[in-house]
């Protein structure tokens, strides 16, 4: 009799790592849509594995409107999704089932739009493959109102499919068909390849301007998609409120300040000022802070610093004699930058906020300013890029 060793033998089916990597795939979609919270204010939340894959929150000018995801991978990156398997329809039909329909890819995003009615945004299939050119013409015909069969046969077993007790009219079906958005070779959703890393790690810079190493890249965005995890496996009661639904199945963005470590106090500080770039000067803040050994008290009295710093500028900048002021800025702007410089060691910044005070050899600008407008002019300078 023979010995064979584990991996000599084939399995029998691969069913539960296929079915991980799947939910790999899911819990990557959702956790770079997560992302966006960083910088688009209209999006308050992401709900991981309810009413669908993830479903996305929007507070346009107070009302909710939600879109929903169906993410669907494939292990080989050369196939093509055809009509049949998103939307249940045969390739050449001149009919199809509307029960197919309504058992498709399409037909349980679709649904949303009638269920949730004006509240339904979008309704999204994301995928790590590409469509074929029947369901690429699909695609086009909706975005474009051509001519297609397969879309044809959409229109017309709407109703059938989706809604056959409360019929809609024709020009409410293409309005819901519009929300459908077929989104193909969307990279970072395969669960075996790297680009998650690259393109996330991409996008943070650029939301927040934290430029991360490759590994605090992943310590990072494993963080984040541990919490997309926790969310999506999280009882849910039967009967739940919204309060509790968002604490239970939502990323908010304050739980992306916890894990990208941007002091909340500090974001809000900012925000509150109208500081259109919160996100972004919050996270330079405290890094500048952090690497100087400040603690997260003092990130968030240099951020108030520099919020007191910005309404005296905007307030006193036309009425203090130019000459004065220019001589100002250029001696805080250089103080900024050799403390950047230098090590950006508390001591040596407390030390230069007192040389800076002490160039202030007239009265208009002596009484008027302080060590605390100095320290937030200090920063207000280098988040701006400039040091």
């Amino acid at each position: 009799m023979g010995s064979p060793k584990l991996h000599e033998v084939e399995p029998r089916e691969n069913v539960g790592r296929e079915t991980i990597a799947r939910y790999q795939a899911q819990f990557r979609g959702a956790a770079f849509e997560c992302l966006a919270l960083l910088e688009d204010e209209t999006l308050d939340r992401v709900y991981c594995d309810y009413q669908d894959d993830f479903v996305t929150r929007l507070n346009v000018e107070g009302n909710y409107v939600y879109n929903f995801f169906q993410v669907k991978t494939k292990g080989k990156l050369n196939y093509q999704w055809s009509v049949n398997d998103v939307l249940g329809v045969r390739k050449g039909a001149k009919t199809c089932e509307p029960a197919k329909i309504a058992d498709s890819y399409v037909g349980k995003l679709l649904i949303h739009t009638i269920r949730f009615e004006n509240s339904c945004g979008n309704v999204v299939f994301l995928t790590n493959v590409h469509l074929n050119d029947d369901l690429e013409g699909v695609r086009d015909a909706i975005k474009d109102d051509s001519d297609n069969k397969y879309y044809k046969l959409l229109l017309e077993n709407f109703n059938e499919a989706l809604c056959p007790e409360a019929p809609i009219e024709d020009q409410g079906i293409i309005e819901r068909i519009k929300k459908l958005q077929l989104k193909s070779n969307v990279s970072y959703l395969d669960p075996h390849g790297d680009k998650f890393f690259s393109e996330a790690r991409e996008t943070i810079y650029q939301y927040s301007e934290i430029d991360l190493q490759r590994s605090e890249c992943e310590e990072i965005l494993n963080s984040l998609i541990s919490l997309v995890e926790r969310k999506s496996f999280g009882k849910l009661l039967e009967e739940i409120g919204e309060s509790d639904l968002d604490d239970i199945a939502g990323v908010s963005l304050s739980e992306m300040l916890n894990i990208l470590s941007i002091s909340k106090a500090a974001y809000q500080s900012l925000k509150d000022s109208g500081d259109s770039q919160a996100i972004k000067n919050a996270s330079i803040i405290h890094r500048l802070m952090s690497k100087a050994g400040a603690s997260e008290r003092m990130i968030e009295f240099v951020s108030d610093c520099k919020v007191r710093w910005d309404i005296w500028f905007r307030d006193k900048r036309h009425t203090i004699p130019e000459f004065d002021l220019n001589f100002i800025l250029e001696e805080i702007e250089k103080n900024a930058a050799e403390w950047v410089k230098l090590g950006e060691s508390l001591p040596l910044l407390q030390s230069r906020i007192n040389i800076v005070l002490s160039a202030l050899d007239t009265e208009d600008l002596s009484a008027t300013l302080n060590r605390e407008l100095l320290l937030g002019a200090v920063f207000s300078f280098l988040v701006r890029g400039n040091a």
